[in-house]
């Protein structure tokens, strides 16, 4: 299970420790104590120990394919972190979250999942948190066939978890890593991966990480046509996903041993399966696997000669594949729709940035309330805001008397801060009674030269808007342009 640093107490993080020990060998027994004790926190009020239990529990039972039993517990759960100003709780929700939508194939409302954990782990801090995020993130590229973009997603969480003993993300990451690297055709990369993964899951004791390293060391060893390591591997991980009951994976590796029995000429083996591994699939209700298994079948069954067959299961495979499409469609637009210019043309955000930045050198020489006034209008435009606020550093603005906690975080972080949930700043009560600190924004330090002289809010009309990297890319510009301004 994914160890919790830091959990809601000392107290709490020795007691999941020790449930996670008995997990190992008696995974129905660590559930009921999980769920008894994230029960009981939310029951006396103690929010962060209860979610903190609660993502415990899912760790335990994602695996084995009953995530979806902890869905509306886990919706549940992210309101009242957010209701209580807890922005690790709330980021290890989404995480979850993201991890649920994935499974099923809704990638964008994963990608967005992953997205508000990913902010909320930079704004309070939480490495482990963002790590795994991105890991996400990046998975998502590789849902979409985006190898290289995927692997480039992959390599920053590397960078970010450097230094940090997690033995999960690390095992995690590599094995992530190695996709990338098989399905960008560095073969030997990849290998070295599923090593470094399987000698991590080894190290801290994850069965489902050791199980997917001796998978995925099946599928190079396949390329490299070495059947009798394919065999070996594919295997041992089989073996290990039944035993320890991890439906997504040994469906993943039957899948893996379909190619191996059409190797060896025995398409009875193979149909048999791609049968077990499409159950598998239908079961946790994950359609990217059951889409695969589906075209196998269809592919299976056609050279069997049973084109009645073969034709039910392509017809599967294709709605199973329109409707992750339609899953993955955005919910809805992230930037403001962009108005038309005098020829009638739709302006989008980046055109209307691009235009700004082109009367640069005209807003530098403009006295500075005009000039202010013009670019926060363009900023509300382009983002689709309901104001920008600009806080100076002294009187009638941020001090470090009042917001102390909150200068620090801007200094020490020196980077753009997303909060797609205002009640979840880790400075929440410093900012309580600042205009735009009830609403969702981006906030940016702004600097003259490397001294801190402000900050920068870009705030939306509600309390809650799941922020873009577009966005966040978008608003980092905007602050360079804030900056020029001297009052």
């Amino acid at each position: 299970m994914f160890t919790l640093q830091p959990a809601a107490s000392e107290a709490l993080a020795d007691l999941l420790g020790r449930i996670a020990r008995v997990a190992h060998r008696h995974p129905a027994l660590a559930d009921r104590l999980l769920e008894a004790l994230s029960r009981n926190a939310f029951a006396s009020g103690d929010t962060a120990a209860g979610v903190d239990a609660l993502y415990a529990r899912f760790g335990l039972l994602e695996p084995r394919g009953r995530a979806l039993e902890l869905l509306p517990a886990l919706e549940q759960a992210g309101a009242l972190a957010a209701a209580g100003h807890f922005p690790v709780q709330a980021a290890r929700v989404c995480e979850a979250l993201g991890r649920i939508a994935y499974q099923q194939g809704e990638y964008q409302l994963a990608s967005e999942q992953w997205s508000r954990a990913l902010d909320l782990a930079e704004v309070s801090g939480h490495c482990q948190a963002g790590v795994a995020a991105r890991i996400g993130l990046g998975q998502v590229h590789y849902a979409q066939a985006d190898w290289a973009r995927g692997l480039r997603q992959m390599r920053d969480a590397g960078e970010h978890l450097a230094g940090v003993d997690d033995s999960y993300l690390a095992a995690k990451l590599a094995l992530n890593i190695g996709v990338g690297s098989f399905e960008t055709g560095d073969l030997p990369a990849a290998e070295r991966h599923f090593s470094h993964g399987l000698a991590a899951a080894r190290r801290g004791g994850h069965h489902i990480f050791e199980a997917e390293a001796h998978w995925h060391l099946a599928r190079a060893a396949l390329a490299r046509q070495r059947m009798d390591w394919a065999v070996a591997d594919c295997r041992l991980a089989l073996d290990i996903a039944a035993r320890q009951g991890y439906p997504w994976l040994e469906a993943a590796a039957s899948r893996t041993w379909t190619e191996i029995a059409l190797a060896r000429g025995d398409n009875a083996a193979a149909v048999r399966s791609t049968r077990h591994g499409l159950a598998l699939a239908q079961r946790i209700q994950a359609r990217a696997q059951a889409r695969q298994a589906h075209l196998q079948l269809a592919e299976l069954l056609q050279a069997e000669g049973d084109a009645a067959g073969a034709l039910d299961h392509l017809w599967q495979h294709l709605a199973l594949q329109s409707e992750i499409e339609r899953l993955s469609l955005p919910a809805r637009a992230t930037l403001a729709a962009p108005p038309a210019d005098e020829g009638g043309a739709p302006l989008t955000p980046e055109e209307l940035l691009l235009h700004l930045c082109g009367r640069r050198q005209r807003l530098a020489a403009a006295p500075p309330a005009e000039a202010l006034a013009e670019l926060k209008a363009a900023g509300c435009r382009i983002l689709g805001l309901a104001r920008v606020v600009r806080w100076q550093l002294g009187d009638g603005g941020l001090s470090a008397g009042d917001q102390p906690r909150y200068l620090d975080l801007l200094t020490r972080h020196g980077a753009p801060l997303a909060l797609p949930d205002a009640a979840l700043h880790p400075c929440h009560a410093e900012l309580a009674g600042l205009p735009g600190a009830a609403e969702a924004r981006i906030e940016m330090p702004l600097y003259d030269g490397a001294q801190l002289v402000g900050a920068l809010w870009f705030v939306d009309a509600h309390a809650t808007r799941a922020w873009t990297r577009q966005e966040l890319l978008i608003a980092s510009q905007l602050a360079l342009l804030f900056e020029a301004i001297r009052r």
